[in-house]
């Protein structure tokens, strides 16, 4: 089969979300990345988001026994962020933010490296979301990268302003820090793709933290007001992943 051929019948279960017949077809490919990474650049950004999160999830279950190939994408990846690659990979931060929340076992080696593309033209979003992403999972290497975050809640990019104030829930388990809390009124229009459901929508800054916090209100059975951090409350989140 072609290489068209493959980039047609996958983008055809992307658009279906077809997570098993996704796995079905790599399972037969030894180039399942290379197509799937070339739908990161569709026309269509539903196919695009699709494309992001299926490559997460073959790292994590096509993969997730050969950490070292799992380890050679992510290098790939850095590649294509760099001068040297043209740093073409534009979306590259959002890919390797998937494929840490799939493959956790990768976290401490390498996400300690996304905050440093936080200020970087054109990875700026990108890195915002995959720290947020990541951080559900496992929040520490981010740590010392609290200031960033929050310089950016007054980003003028409406989505920048979103991932930020997620990232830093779970980070800081904290919903009313500096700059949060007025995000609850921010009427910023976005795109926003929804990992629970798959849907890409048109929403507001405001809408996405009320969606957000309405999730999080059953975890605090017990009277505790952190966010990620209450255990209860990581099993509630997992519509995230």
């Amino acid at each position: 089969m072609s290489n068209q051929t493959d980039k047609v019948a996958v983008r055809n279960l992307l658009l279906l979300r077809d997570r098993k017949g996704l796995l079905q077809w790599s399972g037969r490919r030894r180039n399942h990345y290379r197509v799937v990474m070339s739908l990161v650049y569709d026309s269509d950004e539903l196919v695009r988001r699709r494309a992001i999160e299926a490559i997460g999830r073959l790292a994590g279950s096509q993969d997730r026994h050969d950490l070292e190939k799992v380890r050679d994408l992510i290098r790939r990846l850095l590649w294509l962020m760099n001068d040297e690659s043209g740093g073409l990979g534009w979306q590259a931060p959002e890919m390797i933010g998937e494929i840490l929340v799939n493959v956790p076992a990768l976290i401490g080696g390498y996400a300690h490296l996304l905050p440093a593309f936080l200020d970087e033209e054109p990875f700026e979003r990108g890195a915002q979301q995959a720290i947020y992403r990541v951080a559900t999972v496992n929040p520490q290497p981010f740590a010392e990268s609290a200031g960033r975050l929050r310089d950016s809640l007054n980003d003028p990019d409406p989505a920048t302003r979103v991932y930020a104030a997620l990232a830093l829930m779970a980070i800081e388990a904290d919903t009313n820090g500096n700059g949060i809390k007025g995000l609850r009124t921010d009427p910023g229009k976005l795109s926003w793709y929804d990992f629970s459901t798959g849907e890409l929508s048109r929403s507001t800054v405001r809408n996405e933290m009320e969606r957000v916090l309405e999730q999080r209100g059953p975890c605090n059975r017990d009277g505790d007001q952190r966010f990620y951090r209450n255990e209860c409350c990581r099993r509630r989140m997992t519509w995230q992943i």
